[in-house]
């Protein structure tokens, strides 16, 4: 996925670094077992349209990429463009990677429900 805007192009990969992160990020202990409950918490959270979420999730898709991109950037984004097909373009690819496509689907179709 990339995003543009006055001659700046930024990258996003939705891979294994991506659910790495994620998962580590949105993790809880119980019964000494780890709950990896990245996906999930992510998806409820773009399905809801929260934008702090949509801002995370950019940004931690950007991370191994150059250049990288900004809280900054993403504002005057979301101020030129607005969030609603941002929101739909990230649960596009999403839905597109191996690593988050299959709950993501589930997700999706749990909330359609």
């Amino acid at each position: 996925m990339e995003l543009t805007m006055n001659e700046k192009t930024f990258d996003c990969r939705f891979g294994y670094g991506f659910l790495k992160e994620i998962n580590k990020r949105y993790s809880i202990e119980c019964g000494g077992m780890q709950l990896k409950l990245g996906v999930g918490a992510i998806v409820s959270n773009l399905i809801l349209s929260d934008v702090d979420t949509l801002f995370e999730v950019l940004l931690i898709a950007n991370m191994t990429e150059k250049p990288r991109m900004t809280v900054k950037f993403l504002e005057d984004y979301v101020e030129q463009n607005g969030t609603k097909n941002l929101f739909e373009e990230v649960i596009d690819e999403l839905k597109k990677s191996e690593y988050t496509g299959t709950m993501t689907s589930k997700m999706l179709e749990e909330a359609q429900a």
